[in-house]
């Protein structure tokens, strides 16, 4: 999926090297990931060894770059990767050298306290970045402080052209959750929330993590949880059909908030409203898309009011459905999620620099 929106540059006639990592490791998988290359970008695909296979901040390519920058001679290039990154400290050598503009992304939304030496590397990336690719506008604004140079641009994530699965008819009414299933995604709040409500009621976890065994052990007098961990990404539209409303319960923690929250536009996609938490960049995301409801996070009553308001009303679940999957689809399809990449990518090759 992460690589639909560099597809869709090469549709475009960008000629596109894509340098990702030969086996990556995933916490829930006791299997290596091996990545599997777009129909169409077979020619463009790079796939390198890496140390430190599934830290997204720390892994190091056992690669040459400037090897690499030279048989390329890329006219601009993008680390997609936190400025702060080992993977943007090991490429910017060989840009700079070689002369050629990139840029960097940011998702990261909280200044935390960081090692001397990363500060040093992040500053070092971001002043010589010709552009930074925010994916929200706390990233934005969080770059700039730490003294961002060159351009900087919201860049949305991209939401696959999945086609709708229609829902099953005859089912209680059915919460739904989806992604990593931790503590600070605020899934025991969405469980006591879940028994606030009148039965019948499903509760269906779409995700693996340390709760798992926790959650797929509750008891609800009158309704049921269930815990689905075995789809792949291609079959998650089958599980967002089965669900008459997404909740992303996220909580602040010391060190992170929710970023963006991929599932939200996901499940907007889907044609499934939404009710997410107050943390991070949820709120901005139900707003700008107007798919769905906000509660205060870590208040479990507050949730369990805006679930039964939605049981309660299904007009405005159609409603909010039908308003965010048009946003999603104006903002976040493939198509509209290249177009400010390409914005910054075309800039920094021509050697300008727009107004942040």
């Amino acid at each position: 999926m992460n690589q639909e929106v560099y597809g869709e540059l090469a549709s475009r006639g960008w000629d596109v090297t894509l340098v990702v990592p030969s086996r990556w490791r995933h916490p829930y998988s006791t299997d290596a990931i091996v990545p599997r290359v777009l129909p169409g970008l077979a020619d463009a695909f790079r796939p390198l060894p890496v140390v430190m296979r599934g830290r997204h901040q720390r892994h190091l390519y056992l690669a040459n770059p400037f090897r690499l920058c030279a048989q390329v001679r890329p006219q601009v290039a993008f680390v997609e990767a936190e400025p702060f990154s080992v993977s943007a400290a090991q490429w910017r050598p060989a840009f700079v050298r070689a002369g050629v503009p990139f840029g960097v992304s940011c998702a990261e939304n909280r200044d935390r306290h960081q090692p001397a030496l990363v500060r040093w590397s992040r500053s070092r990336v971001l002043r010589d970045a010709a552009f930074v690719a925010a994916r929200s506008p706390d990233a934005a604004s969080l770059v700039r402080t730490w003294g961002a140079r060159g351009a900087v641009a919201w860049w949305p994530y991209a939401v696959p052209s999945w086609e709708p699965v229609a829902p099953a008819r005859e089912r209680p009414f059915t919460v739904g959750y989806a992604g990593r299933l931790l503590e600070s995604k605020g899934l025991l709040d969405l469980l006591a929330a879940v028994r606030r409500l009148d039965a019948p009621v499903e509760l269906l976890v779409l995700g693996d993590g340390p709760l798992r065994t926790r959650l797929e052990g509750q008891a609800i007098p009158g309704s049921t949880v269930r815990v689905l961990n075995a789809l792949t990404h291609e079959q998650m539209p089958s599980g967002y059909a089965q669900i008459d409303v997404l909740v992303l319960p996220s909580r602040t923690t010391p060190t992170w908030s929710e970023q963006f929250g991929r599932v939200i536009a996901e499940a907007l996609w889907c044609g499934v409203p939404v009710v997410g938490s107050s943390s991070g960049g949820i709120p901005q995301l139900l707003e700008l898309t107007g798919g769905g409801l906000v509660f205060p996070e870590g208040d479990a009553d507050a949730l369990a009011r805006q679930l039964a308001r939605l049981r309660d009303d299904p007009a405005l679940r159609e409603q909010l459905a039908r308003t965010g999957r048009a946003s999603v689809h104006r903002l976040f399809s493939v198509p509209a999620a290249t177009d400010p990449l390409e914005r910054l990518l075309a800039d920094a090759a021509a050697g300008t620099r727009p107004v942040s």
